[in-house]
């Protein structure tokens, strides 16, 4: 019967999340920064313990956003059924829907044949990229140009220029819990405006990488990229990104700053949908 683990077993969770990777990121990352108390308001959820076949870190309470971001991670890409039950529970206890990050395609379309409605994909699957150290290189900046990291400051410019602040109502609060707590290279100009930016985000991907418009062919986006990858590095951190199949610009990025596609492994971003019944 699905369970939530209390911090105590959290990093014995861990260690068995990181045997798991590159698969379990997007639960790993979350459990990590719960372990280190960097993260708080978080459930984490498992099918059974201690030999568990999914794990998934939601909020602890309902918000007033709908849907409500979850992180999942299932060993097996058969484990449909025990990630649904898992689903269920956290939905009725958050009396809301939930959008879904981490898991496998393949976990997925088998979690719609078997709901059918009630679960879609909100956007088309994303490739799971990873950055290997080899490929790590310093870029020029600059000199008048500043290396800093966000700080709450950036926040309304960071908001402002991601273009999925839409989607989510809580957005802000998101971002401000994030730039707080996790690893962010910001290059500032000579006023002291950021320019370009990106964090490695709650679920331990990289992303929200932005240069402002007129910056563009300066190449900042490579450099913060490495900045941030040096950073991670040096902290001992994995280098994953997930990015959207049909974001070729994006994707084309990645390649020429040395990411590795991750083989077998793409995952989805899927609505569940909560029944009141």
């Amino acid at each position: 019967m699905p369970q939530k683990i209390p911090q105590r077993l959290y990093e014995d969770l861990e260690k068995i999340l990181e045997k798991e990777l590159p698969f379990s990121v997007q639960a790993y990352y979350p459990v990590k920064l719960l372990r280190k108390k960097l993260l708080n308001n978080r459930i984490v959820w498992v099918d059974k313990w201690p030999d568990f076949k999914v794990v998934v870190v939601s909020d602890d309470r309902h918000k007033d956003v709908s849907p409500q971001r979850i992180h999942c991670f299932c060993k097996d890409t058969h484990e449909s059924s025990s990630l649904d039950s898992v689903l269920r529970l956290i939905s009725d206890e958050l009396s809301n829907s939930l959008l879904m990050f981490g898991c496998r395609s393949s976990v997925v379309d088998d979690l719609i044949k078997s709901r059918g409605s009630s679960v879609r994909r909100v956007s088309p699957d994303a490739y799971m990229l990873t950055l290997p150290e080899e490929n790590i290189i310093s870029l020029p900046i600059p000199d008048d140009f500043k290396i800093t990291n966000l700080k709450e400051h950036h926040l309304d410019t960071v908001v402002q220029e991601w273009p999925y602040s839409g989607v989510f109502s809580d957005s802000k609060e998101w971002i401000k819990e994030m730039i707080a707590v996790l690893p962010s290279v910001c290059i500032e100009n000579k006023e002291g405006q950021p320019i370009a930016w990106v964090l490695q985000q709650d679920y331990g991907c990289i992303g929200m990488l932005q240069v402002k418009s007129e910056y563009k062919r300066a190449k900042l986006g490579s450099a913060v990229t490495m900045l941030l990858a040096q950073k991670l590095r040096e902290e001992g951190s994995h280098i994953y990104s997930a990015i959207n199949v049909e974001n070729s610009q994006s994707l084309a990025f990645h390649e020429k700053n040395g990411f590795h596609y991750l083989s077998d492994f793409l995952i989805a971003f899927v609505n569940y949908g909560y029944n009141q019944t």
